[in-house]
């Protein structure tokens, strides 16, 4: 059994029109919160590869789960960041959220931008540990795509892991619990929120750099039954009254048999 800290955070794009919030003068906050938390794996959603390796370059001991993908400019990626002493890739890969999830930057149902998974077998370095670890962004617009997406995911996770091995998953899901998404996803893995709280009222992840919550809780960590969450919380650090992104990222400990 292997104790991990895992989190998800999405990163706000770059925008000139985001003004003191543009990723140039946030990335030290996000950099300065995740060497506050050490988290042994992080997903990261809404970045294309030059802030994606500009924040791999600006931490230490941490590589990112891409030797599969060949980087399109155009696309943001979301991406599995790996703690290099803690944990091993031993394989990873990409989907689209489509229904052609194998053609590079399909979108299907509506769907305003194409839409990804990522996902990496990993084994962690202390125990031997084998399991997944997988990371995604669905829309932000259609409802009707965010269901077509959480079908491929859930197609993904079993076809990736016909060896029954412990899964967790993470992302910005760009909807609330109770959805259709929701309850297609919970059908096979658990909320690791719900696992150690004993409501869900009132708590939201996305606030626009405002500080408060809005628009319910759309960032998620879920995992497969067999992993008992010890801990989980929406992470709301600021400094100086500035935030590392528009979403307050989520973290959990969780233990991995």
């Amino acid at each position: 059994m292997v104790e991990l800290n895992v989190m998800s955070i999405n990163l706000r794009k770059e925008d000139k029109e985001d003004g003191k919030n543009n990723w140039p003068d946030r990335m030290g906050l996000v950099v300065q919160l995740l060497n506050e938390l050490k988290p042994h794996l992080f997903g990261t959603q809404e970045g294309r590869r030059p802030q994606i390796y500009g924040l791999l370059d600006a931490m230490d001991g941490y590589g990112i789960a891409d030797l599969h993908r060949d980087w399109d400019p155009e696309r943001f990626y979301p991406c599995i960041f790996y703690s290099r002493d803690s944990v091993e890739i031993l394989e990873s890969g990409d989907r689209w959220l489509s229904e052609t999830p194998e053609v590079h930057a399909s979108k299907s149902w509506g769907s305003a931008y194409p839409r990804l998974a990522t996902w990496a077998r990993c084994r962690s370095r202390d125990t031997g540990t084998v399991f997944l670890f997988a990371c995604t962004h669905m829309d932000h617009v259609s409802a009707e795509a965010r269901s077509g997406q959480a079908m491929v995911l859930q197609d993904l996770v079993h076809e990736r892991n016909r060896d029954d091995l412990p899964v967790i998953l993470v992302g910005d899901f760009n909807d609330v619990p109770g959805s259709a998404p929701y309850q297609t996803l919970t059908s096979s893995l658990r909320d690791v929120w719900l696992d150690t709280h004993s409501h869900d009222a009132g708590e939201g992840t996305w606030h626009g750099f405002s500080g408060k919550a809005q628009k319910g809780r759309l960032d998620w960590i879920l995992t497969s039954p067999g992993i008992r969450a010890r801990e989980a919380r929406i992470v709301r650090t600021s400094y100086q009254g500035r935030f590392p992104s528009d979403h307050f990222p989520v973290r959990a400990t969780v233990e991995v048999a």
